[in-house]
């Protein structure tokens, strides 16, 4: 046996190669014991997720034949009882575990002797080796310490291949994490983000489905940002209270969450929030997205398969999170600063006039090129000069503001709407011809008749300590509407003909709709 042993060690230290090394492992087993059936399966219980089958040899049809289908997604109860016990021989009579994921060769046959130990490297158990017969009796306790005696001389050597094949497959892994993170880094598009962090969890990863949330902070909630749900299905799940919930948990905590077992699940005390009508995950992992100490959100990936992550998937997903929140903060900061250069300062709601023609000689070049009515609606608030005389220039701008709600509120997101300067607004309506855009256009005019203008009223009497009405305060607009008509190239003469119209509107008594080249009012209103 010591020569055995001494050849083994020679033959293992000569290989990096994990099947070789256990077809070594297994040759010296048969020859020291002899079997009909073997297998050796690194499992390490401190790590968890799947163990990982080296090779399994079986006689099927009298022939010994290397098995390809021993994949469980779990340890066998006969594993974790050689774990457990320091290895055993099964008696004869024993219940033989049934499941697919572990039976080897002919189903039909029974190994009626078996023994199983575990594959310790010091104190660390990092697998299990099986010898098993077809005739009862084969095995005894001291066979049982001669196969001991062979696992403990070939675990450091698997060990080795193991931590040589882990780093292989965590340098991979790396390399995709750090592919994603150039993507991130180097986009502002928050979808193009969200993409691109679903795309590195699905590569390194088991990935059915996937969570991808913030944390909002002013309201307690989680906002979904990007849930996938098998088979790649882009769900909307509603906002709830971080008071619950896997993300709950996570944001709470700030500390990541893996579970990989319904019974783990069950087990945790988590009220998990299910998005979908079927729920078939049996691993979860999930980790916070951590900026300047503080939760952000997190990222989470789902398996329908038990025991599908290990720690280290959460140190990769904690890395990817990292990166995730960084590259999210500056998209944010970027569209806030572009929200700033496009928006009017003063409605905040509307674009400026820069930003206002960018978008529009853009509509109209298209308008141009796909011939499609285009129509443009100028609108000037009536009497203003004598309205900030009288209520000062704070009450006029919450009046402007006010009428940019309502300008936002009657148009369509597609419209393009902008403050033209002073107390004119310009509305481009694509896809839109004169008569609905008159339409529009009086409903825009009546929403700023009827508006509520108590909390200007308001704000006006703790401003002076004076008295008004809503009526007193009441403001009404002046509308001009036009349509891009067949000889008309250039966006400025279309805009010159609603400004036209909107000036026969003042002519006209002001407070009401006037469409170019038409002089006829929709609603006379009140001069």
């Amino acid at each position: 046996m010591e020569r055995a042993f001494v050849q083994l060690g020679r033959r293992l230290s000569a290989t990096s190669d994990a099947e070789t090394a256990a077809s070594i492992i297994m040759e010296v087993a048969d020859e020291l014991l002899a079997w009909d059936a073997c297998y050796v399966i690194l499992y390490d219980p401190r790590q968890g997720g799947k163990p990982r089958p080296l090779l399994a040899l079986d006689v099927v049809q009298g022939k010994r034949t290397k098995l390809l289908s021993v994949a469980p997604e779990q340890p066998s109860p006969n594993m974790l009882r050689a774990v457990e016990e320091d290895g055993f021989v099964r008696e004869p009579g024993s219940p033989v575990n049934l499941d697919p994921a572990f039976m080897f060769g002919d189903a039909n046959r029974r190994a009626d002797s078996a023994m199983f130990v575990p594959i310790r490297s010091g104190d660390r158990v990092i697998g299990v080796l099986s010898i098993q017969r077809y005739v009862p009796g084969a095995y005894s306790q001291e066979s049982l310490l001669i196969l001991k005696a062979l696992a403990n001389h070939c675990a450091g050597a698997l060990e080795r291949i193991w931590a040589q094949e882990k780093l292989s497959r965590m340098a991979e892994r790396r390399a995709i994490l750090y592919n994603a993170t150039k993507i991130i880094s180097a986009s502002l598009d928050m979808e193009v983000l969200y993409e691109a962090i679903y795309n590195a969890v699905k590569q390194v990863m088991p990935c059915d489905d996937f969570v991808f949330a913030e944390y909002d902070e002013n309201t307690n909630e989680i906002v979904a940002l990007y849930v996938i749900e098998s088979p790649n299905v882009r769900v909307h799940p509603p906002r709830y209270y971080a008071d619950h919930g896997l993300a709950g948990t996570v944001i709470r905590t700030g500390k990541a969450q893996i579970l990989n077992s319904l019974d783990e699940m069950d087990g945790s005390g988590i009220q998990f929030e299910v998005a979908g009508s079927d729920d078939h995950t049996k691993s979860i992992l999930a980790v916070p997205m951590l900026l300047r100490g503080k939760v952000k959100g997190i990222v989470s990936a789902q398996s329908y398969q038990e025991n599908s992550y290990s720690s280290d998937d959460i140190e990769l997903l904690e890395m990817l999170a990292a990166h995730a929140a960084i590259a999210i903060e500056n998209a944010r900061l970027f569209a806030e600063v572009q929200k700033m250069a496009d928006n009017d300062p003063l409605t905040d709601l509307l674009y400026n006039r820069r930003k206002f023609y960018e978008l529009a000689e853009r509509e109209f070049a298209r308008a141009l090129r796909y011939p499609s009515p285009l129509s443009v609606i100028m609108l000037d608030v009536d009497h203003f000069k004598s309205f900030n005389d009288r209520f000062g220039h704070k009450v006029g701008d919450m009046m402007l503001r006010m009428i940019a709600e309502k300008c936002r509120q009657c148009m369509r997101d597609v419209d393009i709407v902008g403050r033209h300067g002073g107390e004119e607004f310009v509305i481009l309506l694509p896809e839109t011809d004169l008569e609905s855009a008159a339409r529009a256009a009086e409903r825009l005019r009546q929403l700023i008749v009827q508006a509520n203008l108590e909390p200007i009223q308001a704000f006006y009497e703790s401003v002076t300590r004076e008295k008004t009405t809503p009526r007193s305060l009441q403001t009404t607009v002046s509308v001009g509407v036009a349509e891009r008509e067949a000889d008309c190239d250039n966006l400025d003469i279309l805009i010159d003909h609603a400004d036209r119209a909107m000036y026969f509107a003042k002519k006209d008594g002001r407070n009401c709709v006037r469409t170019w080249p038409v002089e006829t009012a929709l609603d006379a209103g009140h001069p």
